[in-house]
């Protein structure tokens, strides 16, 4: 038997939007990590209990580049959907940089991919393989 033809048939192909919303993912969360390594905090901003904050914006950046990759072979859709609604209202809260503004478009964008696209996610769930490339 090949690699991903099983019960349900061949894996589908995987949609190029679904690509491009992983590749923000993957990207909002790697800029995220390297901002908090700067010292420039996108998300926290001037409150007073950094540190807290930013321990939880490490695991959510992080998690934000796992899942980015994750979804490209077409798992963890819902964390990923979910995740990138967070970030996307977070963002667009913060609206005070230009920054703000074009990562909450950028996530809300991928959020809209992601969502989208469910039932593909299905299909890779039900075929228990990798998507074809």
């Amino acid at each position: 038997m090949t690699r991903g033809a099983g019960a349900a048939g061949p894996t589908p192909a995987r949609p190029p939007a679904v690509d491009v919303a992983a590749a923000i993912l993957v990207f909002g969360g790697l800029f995220g990590l390297t901002q908090l390594v700067v010292g420039d905090f996108v998300i926290t901003g001037s409150l007073p209990a950094k540190e807290p904050i930013v321990g939880v914006a490490l695991i959510l950046y992080a998690a934000s580049a796992v899942l980015g990759l994750a979804v490209r072979i077409g798992r963890f859709w819902l964390p990923a959907l979910n995740l990138a609604g967070i970030f996307a209202v977070l963002y667009l809260l913060a609206m005070g940089r230009l920054l703000h503004v074009g990562l909450g478009l950028a996530y809300a964008a991928a959020f809209a991919i992601l969502l989208a696209h469910h039932r593909w996610f299905a299909e890779v769930r039900r075929a228990g393989g990798r998507p074809a490339a």
